[in-house]
């Protein structure tokens, strides 16, 4: 052993190291393999640990109802919240199909008129600041109730960061490549074409996903405001019924939608450029 120390030594100083990022790096590994399996796990905690202090400290219903009330009301009124779902669904998607579409080109015009932009992007930054509940009860007055307002409410929210985004996306070309293709005689439109819409897909994609977020949200708004269907409403009345294990089932609701919405538009996105490429 006295003898063999130093190289001894020397071989355990090397591999320990390499042990201890094995050992650390499996936890690692298991979130990129599966990169859910963290949240679902914490979101199990959580409501397992909801059951159980609710039952402990015997809470009342009305004031918080456990996890499995709320998923027997879910159960029970499952065809309510289904009906009062696709309504959020239509002006949430009404609202973002408007977002995008309005949002990518009003991205163009100040991409492609700088003087235009400069006039319109402050204007836009202005319309981001007031805040929309206060907006909300204009639109009922000069719209109505329903989803018309509910949807218009969803786009006023949604639409600024597609029209960052598609800017930013359009901008964010290296000059190098304008000159070569200026120096092949290419027009205006045709580096807009050929190079400023294609850059700017990925920075669109992303604006949609934010954009899907917050039209759900400008649609729960506006049936907060003035509407006599979907899941604001609901939330309105059961919060007033004292219903609060509906109104909780409401909100799963209404959280799994927006999930659903978000990353389908994440999935889409990414099918779309893979595609491209």
């Amino acid at each position: 052993m006295t003898r063999s120390n130093d190289g001894t030594v020397a071989v355990q100083l090397r591999s320990t190291p390499a042990r201890r990022r094995g050992k650390a790096g499996s936890g690692s590994t298991w979130l990129r393999r599966v990169p859910w399996l963290a949240p679902v796990l914490t979101l199990v905690l959580l409501v397992v640990l909801w059951e159980v202090a609710v039952r402990a400290a015997e809470i009342p219903r009305f004031l918080l109802p456990a996890p499995s009330a709320v998923w027997d009301s879910m159960i029970e009124n499952w065809n309510v919240l289904m009906k009062h779902a696709g309504v959020t669904l239509l002006e949430t998607m009404i609202g973002f199909v408007l977002s995008v579409v309005v949002g990518v080109a009003l991205a163009v015009v100040m991409v492609m008129w700088p003087l235009a932009g400069a006039a319109v992007f402050p204007i836009l930054v202005a319309s981001q600041v007031i805040p929309k509940v206060a907006i909300a009860p204009l639109m009922v007055v000069w719209i109505g109730t329903g989803v018309t307002t509910s949807s218009l409410i969803a786009f006023v929210m949604a639409f600024f960061p597609v029209v960052v985004n598609a800017t930013l996306g359009m901008k964010s070309v290296n000059d190098s490549s304008i000159d070569l293709l200026r120096s092949m005689r290419a027009t205006k439109w045709q580096v807009f074409r050929f190079l400023r819409f294609p850059n700017a897909l990925p920075y669109i994609m992303t604006g949609m996903q934010l954009a899907v977020a917050f039209a759900i949200v400008g649609a729960i708004v506006g049936e907060f405001v003035g509407s006599e269907a979907g899941l604001g409403y609901l939330l309105i009345v059961t919060q007033g019924n004292l219903r609060t294990d509906l109104l909780f089932a409401a909100l799963v609701v209404l959280t799994a939608l927006g999930l659903l919405l978000y990353y389908g538009v994440e999935l889409l996105g990414k099918l779309f450029l893979r595609r491209r490429g």
